[in-house]
Formats: C-alpha cells, sequence, structure tokens
C-alpha cells in the first residue's frame, strides 16, 4: 500500500499509487492529488484497510502475538456497518475478513521468522527534486541472507501471474529494501491472498532498478508539466469514484431528454449488432482453422483473414 503524490512548489515527493492513478486517467489524478475532493468510504478499501491493519498490528507483537480470539474480536469492534450497501453485504464482507484472519493466524508461526520490519515507510531520493515514498506491509530476512518482502492482499479472486508482476511497483520494493538494508544482496517478493491461503512469488529477474527510476522520474516531469488533466477512458471507469464529474461520463448522471429516450433504443439495438458480429467472426474463425483456408468465398462477397487475424471484405457488386 502506497502514499500519495505531493507538490511542494520545486519539491515532488512520488507514490506508486500516484504515478499509476496519472498513467491510468490525469483527471482522476487532478480531482484525488491536486483537488483532494473527497470521496465516500468504498466497501472494499475499508475492507482491506482493516485487515492490513490487524495483520500489522498482530505482526508488530510478534512472538508474542495476540490470540485469535483477540484477533477477530479486534476486527469485529473496527467494522463500519454503515459503508456497506446493505446488512445481508455487510456480514458477507465480514465472515470473509474473518476467515482471512483465521488464515493468517494459522499460517504464521510466531518467533520462528526474522522479521525486519512491519508497515516499513520510506523515503528515497531520485533526484535533485525528486523523492520516492511509499510503505512496505512486511520484509523478513531469510536464513543465509535474502531478504523477502510480503504484500499481504484481499482480493477475492486470485489475479493471473502477469496480472501481479508490475515492473514499477516489484522496482520500488526493491529500491526501498536496498536503500533500507545497503547489505541485501537478494530480494525476493511474495504476495500472500489471505482469502485463499496462498503464497505467490513474483520473479524479480527482469527487474532493473534503473531503468525504473529513470521511468518514475519521467512520468513525475510530465505530472509537473501537464495543464490540463485529460480523461482517459478505460475499463476502471465503471469503479472510478468521480464518474459524476468526469466529462466522458456526464451522459451517465444526467436527466434523460426525450432524445435520449428516441436513440436509447437504437443504441441497444448496436450493441447487440456487435456482441453479434463477434459470435459470428469467432464461428467463421473455427471453420476456417478446422478447413485450413485463409478466405470464404460467398455469393455475396469474399470473406479473408489477415495476418492479424482480422477480417478483410469484398463485397460483390
Amino acid at each position: 500500500m502506497f502514499s500519495i503524490l505531493l507538490l511542494y512548489n520545486e519539491f515532488m515527493r512520488i507514490s506508486y499509487s500516484a504515478l499509476d492513478t496519472f498513467e491510468r486517467c490525469p483527471l482522476q489524478y487532478k480531482f484525488r492529488y491536486i483537488d483532494k475532493i473527497p470521496t465516500p468510504k468504498r466497501p472494499e478499501l475499508f475492507f482491506g484497510g482493516l485487515i492490513h491493519k490487524i495483520v500489522q498490528e498482530a505482526l508488530k507483537k510478534d512472538p508474542a502475538m495476540p490470540s485469535l480470539e483477540e484477533l477477530l474480536t479486534m476486527l469485529e469492534e473496527k467494522w463500519e456497518h454503515e459503508v456497506f450497501e446493505s446488512d445481508q453485504n455487510s456480514q458477507a464482507y465480514l465472515t470473509v475478513g474473518q476467515n482471512m484472519i483465521r488464515n493468517f493466524y494459522h499460517d504464521h508461526k510466531p518467533g520462528l521468522t526474522n522479521i525486519v520490519a512491519i508497515e516499513k515507510r520510506f523515503q528515497i531520493p531520485l533526484s535533485e527534486k525528486h523523492t520516492l515514498s511509499g510503505a512496505i506491509d512486511r520484509i523478513d530476512q531469510l536464513p543465509f541472507g535474502p531478504f523477502e518482502i510480503i504484500d499481504y492482499k484481499t482480493n477475492h479472486k486470485l489475479p493471473a501471474l502477469r496480472d501481479l508482476a508490475k515492473p514499477m511497483q516489484l522496482a520500488i520494493y526493491k529500491l526501498a529494501t536496498e536503500v533500507s538494508w545497503p547489505s541485501a544482496k537478494e530480494i525476493r517478493v511474495t504476495y500472500y491472498f489471505l482469502k485463499h491461503n496462498k503464497k505467490i512469488p513474483v520473479p524479480m529477474e527482469d527487474v532493473d532498478s534503473e531503468i525504473i527510476k529513470k521511468e518514475i522520474i519521467k512520468i513525475a516531469d510530465k505530472i509537473e508539466k501537464t495543464k490540463e488533466f485529460k480523461p482517459k477512458v478505460s475499463f476502471t471507469c465503471d469503479w472510478c469514484d468521480y464518474q459524476d464529474r468526469c466529462p466522458k461520463m456526464a451522459h451517465k448522471f444526467r436527466d434523460k431528454s426525450p432524445a435520449d429516450e428516441k436513440i436509447d433504443e437504437i443504441v441497444g439495438e448496436y450493441l447487440e449488432l456487435i456482441n453479434k458480429e463477434a459470435e459470428l467472426e469467432r464461428t467463421i474463425l473455427e471453420h476456417m482453422d478446422k478447413e485450413k483456408i485463409e478466405s470464404f468465398h460467398h455469393k455475396k462477397g469474399v470473406v479473408t483473414r489477415s495476418k492479424s487475424g482480422k477480417f478483410t471484405v469484398r463485397k460483390n457488386s
């Protein structure tokens, strides 16, 4: 979990979360980090933050850790039912959280690991005007010298490894550990998914800290020079806290006009046609693969598959 990016005249403190937000959507970055527009507590963020806090509080007392009952009581006492849309939703999240705490408690062996840091906060000078800041959940020193970074995850689903291995985030972990422990010759990263009680090591071989450091400074300079923070549409828009302020989402929140009602049916039909087109293309491609052909000649025209797998169509006159 990382802190924010702040501007102090010509001094810039940078974090991964801020850089990632700017790359995803400059306008969202402006709303969050420049305008500092407050947002309501989101269930998943409240949930993840509370689970992290309880795990960290337990680890800080290692090896004299609290009992499982004490950790579960802490969870219930700090639980905020009003964050959730219904009592049923709140109870569902709470049950998942209780199971995560149980998994953590039964997996951890107090006193048997050399925990060198819990919620390790860092500030790393990158240049004369850039400082990288953030926090790491946990760092252990393993036997024979390697350091292991453990990042606790509260995801409901296990993501694919390719979605976990984010070079910039891993490089920040590595940089922070190298600065804090210069003797660290080998650094490993492990993601611990509490719901699934599963630990996934992430390869670090291809993480070049110096290249990533330059990329971080490049993005930070770009942010400083940006005068117009434009919205960028992506699949993450549906989870954005600032949808009602975004010009790209304005139609979603305004009252429907008579013109909207007339075209609503047309848009629905258009979307159905796109889905139907994708379905037909899959069927045609399967047939071409089976018959080992690259084009299909129909009385109305010819459909040809290009090298990219897309279709080109020539209609007969």
